[in-house]
């Protein structure tokens, strides 16, 4: 997940962690697979399988999951959950972390960033080719007539490419988001 960014220190804010609450609100708001992709980043950083990770442990895993985060944030993040002090933060700290950064992002944010990786050549526009490699990479088995039947469903300026504001559309309207 390249490209997230930080979230920065959210003092205040209703998702603000606050130990012993339980279940936390961006817990609730996070989907069945972000749940699963938190549990199995937790499950590769604790390589001890002790139920804890430290600091750096903490500092990579946010950034294997692609978000951002600076030394202060991730010092900052171990001082508040790591209530006992004992230098690490056992896996509900950890969802809790990853669940507020999910719930922070911005949906038209991340589909931009979505759209910069079909626009290889940087021109605002996906092309047929673009969309053609992008499929193959995918595995995906379209014709070319389907590829084109595609582009020329959603072109709505009619220049037989695909424009940021044209696949923004498309992922609203695919629910992709």
């Amino acid at each position: 997940r390249p490209g997230r960014q930080s979230l920065g220190s959210r003092r205040g804010g209703a998702l603000e962690y606050r130990a012993g609450r339980g279940v936390q609100k961006a817990v609730k708001m996070i989907s069945k697979e972000q749940r699963q992709e938190i549990k199995e980043a937790f499950d590769i950083f604790d390589s001890e399988g002790t139920g804890k990770m430290d600091y750096h442990e903490l500092k990579v895993a946010i950034r294997a999951m692609g978000f951002e985060i600076k030394k202060p944030e991730a010092l900052e993040l171990m001082a508040r959950y790591d209530s006992e002090e004992t230098g690490h933060i056992g896996f509900e700290a950890f969802e809790e972390i990853l669940a507020q950064r999910y719930a922070a992002q911005d949906p038209v944010d991340e589909m931009r960033k979505a759209f910069e990786l079909f626009d290889e050549e940087r021109r605002g526009k996906i092309s047929f080719r673009n969309l053609r490699r992008i499929a193959r990479d995918l595995g995906e088995q379209l014709t070319d007539d389907e590829l084109r039947g595609m582009i020329d469903e959603f072109d709505q300026d009619q220049d037989g490419e695909i424009n940021e504001e044209e696949f923004i559309g498309i992922m609203k309207q695919t629910s992709l988001y």
